[in-house]
């Protein structure tokens, strides 16, 4: 694994967004640097090459685990009882490739994406993801004089 990107602004900004409810403004924020982030991490299951994100269940809800670092995904593999093999195969997918990922595991019944289960644990339904994006990414309107 490469230099482990600094998640403390994403930490505080999902307790700013915890914290106001459901101010938009708030949660916006928080997903914009999220999908700044160069990459997001998984859990892989399955034999490398062949493996795939850890879909797990969260509050009864089917939910793709996504990670801020690859250490958060080793530490929650770790602490969910993987061995130590296992817990080191860790996927990093570029953040231009997550949304089709998503959409993948939308169509195979999963429905939620969690961040960083265990540690933040903010969530977002799975089919939503490319819409949220989409919000965020939208064009801006030059404010009025």
């Amino acid at each position: 694994m490469s230099q482990t990107p600094d998640t403390n602004p994403i930490d505080a900004l999902s307790d700013a967004a915890r914290t106001a409810g459901s101010d938009v403004d708030a949660q916006t924020t928080l997903w914009q640097a999220m999908f700044e982030l160069e990459r997001w991490y998984f859990v892989a299951r399955g034999t490398m090459p062949d493996v795939s994100p850890l879909v797990g269940v969260v509050d009864g809800v089917p939910s793709l685990l996504a990670f801020t670092t690859g250490a958060r995904a080793r530490e929650f593999a770790l602490k969910s009882g993987f061995s130590e093999e296992e817990a080191s195969q860790v996927l990093g997918v570029p953040t231009t490739g997550v949304l089709d990922l998503c959409d993948q595991f939308t169509t195979q019944g999963v429905e939620r994406l969690v961040i960083d289960q265990g540690v933040l644990g903010f969530f977002a339904p799975l089919a939503q993801l490319r819409p949220i994006h989409g919000f965020i990414n939208r064009p801006r309107r030059a404010p009025r004089s």
